[in-house]
C-alpha cells in the first residue's frame, strides 16, 4: 500500500518537533558548576536592584569556578520568555553583571542550556574579578583588623576566629563588601567600641535591601530608602552597657518577682534614653527628611542576653500603658512615670514635645552573630561540622491566649524556615505627622497604638519573641547557649 504524502505544514510541524527534541535534552552540570537555592544566592549576591526584580521572575540560580562566579535564570515577566544573567566580582569584590542573554528563548529548558554554554568562557579566562571602571571606593574588608589587637572588641574577635562562627563570618564578609560606609569609620567600630550599633545597622541593611532601593548621599539618618512609591528615613538606635559607675547595669533575676520590677521601671529607663537623645537631634529639620516619615529602629544590646527579657518595657514605655493580667484577664493601666534608684522618666515617648515628627519606632531583639551564624548556615556558608539548636518563645494567635508557645528546632531539619524579617515589630505613633504605611513594610509585626483598650495591631502569626541557640561543634562536641 502506497504511502500518503505530508503536506507542506506537516511537514514543518513534522521538522519542529525533531528540533525541539533536540533542544528538550537537559545539559548536564559541569562538575565545578552547581545550582543554588534561592537563600544561597541571595546570601552571595547583595548587588542585584530591587526595582529589577519586579520585572524578572529568577527560576534557577547558579555558582562557579571556586565562587567567582554567579549567574541566574529569569522569566521575564512583560514578554514571558527566558533568559540569564553571568555575574563576577568587580574590585570591591561586589558580583555585578557580565553578560546578559543576547536571544531570549521560549522555555526555561533552552535558557538554561544556553546559560551553561555560555558560563563556560569564563572557567579559564585568567580571571579573578571583572573591574567595571567605576569603583571609586575600596574593598570593605571586614575581616583585616584594622587597629592592634587588643584595641579589638571581644566579640569580633570571636566572630572572626571562631571556628562555630563560620557561616556567619562568611555571610557578613560578603554582605559588606555591598554596604556603603558614608563617613568611612564603619569597619574600624565594626571592630571596636561600635561593634553592636554596627551589626544593628548590618541586619537592617539587609531587611531593606530586599523591598528598598538605598538613596545615597546622606550620612544622617543611617539609612534613606525608597521602594519607588513613599522614601522614608530610619536612624539606627542601640540600648548600650550603662558606662555609670553610681548605676551599674542589671542582670537578669532568675526570682521572676524581681524581674518584674526591671521591666517596670529600669528597662524603660534604658529604651528612653537613647530614644530620647535622638529626638533632641532633630533630624526632620535636615531638608532631605523633611515631609517624610522618619522612624527610629531600636535593639537592645545592654547586657549579655538582655534581649531575651527586655522587649515588653519599650510598648510600655512607648505608649504609657503597663500591661497586666488580673484574674485570668488582660488589663491596662496608665503609667506616668518611670522610676529606678533615683532616676525618673516620663511614660510615653510619643506624647513628648517634637515626637510627632518621629513616625514609627522599629524594633528587634534578633540583630546578633547567632542570627547571622544561623542564616549563614541555612544558606550553607558554613560547615558540617557545626550544628544549631534553637530554642525559645513563638506568638500566639489565639485571641484568648496570654502566654506564647515554647518551641525547640533543629537548624538542620528540612522542616526548619527563617527569616530576616523575624521578630521585627513596628510600634506606629498615633500622632505622627507622616505615618508610615504598613503595607510598604508587610512581612513584620504591627501595633498602631496602646491605650486602656489594649493594644491595636497585630503580630505576624508564630513569630519569634525570644530565642537561645546551642551552637555545637562536632570536633568540640560541648553544646553553648548563645544570646538569640
Amino acid at each position: 500500500m502506497a504511502k500518503a504524502k505530508l503536506s507542506r505544514d506537516q511537514k514543518r510541524k513534522k521538522k519542529l518537533d525533531k528540533r525541539r527534541k533536540k533542544t528538550e535534552v537537559l545539559v548536564r552540570l559541569p562538575s565545578d558548576v552547581r545550582s543554588l537555592s534561592k537563600r544561597q544566592f541571595d546570601a552571595f549576591c547583595f548587588s542585584r536592584h530591587p526595582m529589577a526584580r519586579s520585572t524578572a521572575d529568577e527560576k534557577q540560580w547558579f555558582i562557579a569556578y571556586d565562587k567567582k562566579i554567579l549567574a541566574t535564570l529569569f522569566r521575564d515577566v512583560i514578554d514571558n520568555d527566558y533568559g540569564f544573567v553571568i555575574m563576577g566580582r568587580d574590585s570591591r569584590k561586589m558580583f555585578r553583571a557580565l553578560e546578559v542573554s543576547k536571544t531570549f528563548r521560549p522555555n526555561e529548558l533552552d535558557a538554561r542550556n544556553e546559560l551553561i554554554k555560555a558560563i563556560k568562557k569564563y572557567k579559564n579566562d585568567g580571571q579573578s574579578f571583572y573591574p567595571q571602571g567605576d569603583e571609586t571606593k575600596l574593598t570593605n574588608e571586614l575581616f583585616e583588623p584594622v587597629v592592634e589587637r587588643e584595641k579589638l572588641n571581644p566579640t569580633y574577635i570571636a566572630l572572626a576566629e571562631e571556628p562555630r562562627m563560620e557561616a556567619a563570618r562568611n555571610l557578613i564578609k560578603e554582605i559588606v563588601y555591598t554596604f556603603d560606609d558614608p563617613d568611612g569609620h564603619y569597619i574600624k567600630e565594626f571592630q571596636t567600641h561600635g561593634f553592636d550599633a554596627r551589626l544593628w545597622e548590618l541586619y537592617l541593611y539587609i531587611y531593606f535591601h530586599d523591598k528598598f532601593t538605598q538613596v545615597k548621599g546622606n550620612a544622617a539618618p543611617d539609612f534613606h530608602i525608597t521602594n519607588g512609591m513613599q522614601e522614608y528615613l530610619i536612624e539606627a538606635v542601640t540600648v548600650n552597657p550603662s558606662k555609670n559607675a553610681t548605676r551599674p547595669d542589671e542582670d537578669a533575676p532568675e526570682d521572676p518577682e524581681k524581674l518584674r520590677e526591671l521591666l517596670n521601671g529600669y528597662m524603660q529607663i534604658k529604651f528612653g534614653s537613647p530614644l530620647y537623645s535622638k529626638l533632641k537631634k532633630k533630624y526632620w529639620e535636615k531638608p532631605h527628611v523633611q515631609d517624610k516619615p522618619l522612624v527610629f529602629a531600636i535593639h537592645d544590646f545592654h547586657s549579655t542576653g538582655s534581649m531575651t527579657w527586655s522587649r515588653t518595657a519599650l510598648m510600655e514605655y512607648i505608649y504609657g500603658f503597663r500591661a497586666s493580667v488580673v484574674d485570668g484577664k488582660p488589663q491596662m493601666t496608665r503609667v506616668v512615670t518611670h522610676e529606678w534608684k533615683g532616676k525618673s522618666i516620663p511614660s510615653g515617648f510619643f506624647n513628648q514635645p517634637d515626637s510627632e515628627n518621629v513616625s514609627a519606632v522599629l524594633f528587634s531583639n534578633a540583630a546578633t552573630i547567632t542570627k547571622f551564624n544561623r542564616m549563614g548556615k541555612l544558606a550553607g556558608m558554613g560547615g558540617d561540622n557545626v550544628k544549631i539548636l534553637r530554642a525559645g518563645i513563638r506568638f500566639n494567635p489565639d485571641p484568648e491566649a496570654i502566654a506564647g508557645i515554647p518551641f525547640n528546632e533543629d537548624i538542620d531539619s528540612p522542616e526548619y524556615t527563617e527569616s530576616w524579617s523575624e521578630s521585627l515589630v513596628m510600634y506606629h505613633n498615633p500622632n505622627a505627622l507622616h505615618p508610615v504605611n504598613p503595607n510598604d513594610f508587610p512581612d513584620i509585626s504591627h501595633i498602631f497604638t496602646c491605650d486602656e483598650n489594649g493594644e491595636q495591631g497585630f503580630f505576624q502569626p508564630y513569630d519569634v519573641l525570644n530565642s537561645a541557640s546551642f551552637v555545637i561543634s562536632t570536633e568540640e562536641p560541648v553544646p553553648e547557649l548563645e544570646q538569640i
